[in-house]
């Protein structure tokens, strides 16, 4: 028993450099669900596109792959009937903030979807 209280506060500080700076491989937008097919968001395959995080977290400014601060998912905002921040149940391309966002940088890159089956996945 003691030499476990030794050795484990060593592995944990061992561990605390490859435990900083991780963001999910995947993530599931699935917040409006009841209207949309949830979409498997390939997170850690964009992080290396974007130039920082508030790229996309918009709200978040100077937000990192380091940082402690909670990461606010997008729904807060985005599905909020008292918010002013465009609804992402909204299907519409130019209203939907996702939508517009994504569609654009995927065109701009020449990469990526661009259409309703490319993210919204019909399931098997």
């Amino acid at each position: 028993m003691r030499m476990l209280r030794l050795i484990l506060p060593i592995i944990l500080i061992a561990t605390l450099p490859a435990l900083a700076g991780k963001t999910p491989a995947t993530v599931t937008i699935d917040a409006a669900a009841k209207k949309q097919k949830a979409v498997p968001f390939p997170h850690e395959k964009h992080t290396k596109v974007a130039k920082t995080c508030d790229v996309c977290h918009h709200d978040q400014k100077g937000l990192t792959a380091d940082s402690k601060a909670e990461v606010k998912k997008c729904g807060a905002c985005h599905l909020d009937a008292k918010s002013k921040a465009p609804s992402m149940s909204e299907t519409s391309l130019t209203k939907n903030p996702f939508h517009k966002l994504c569609i654009s940088c995927h065109k701009a890159q020449k990469k990526g979807p661009t259409g309703c089956t490319g993210c919204h996945v019909k399931k098997a």
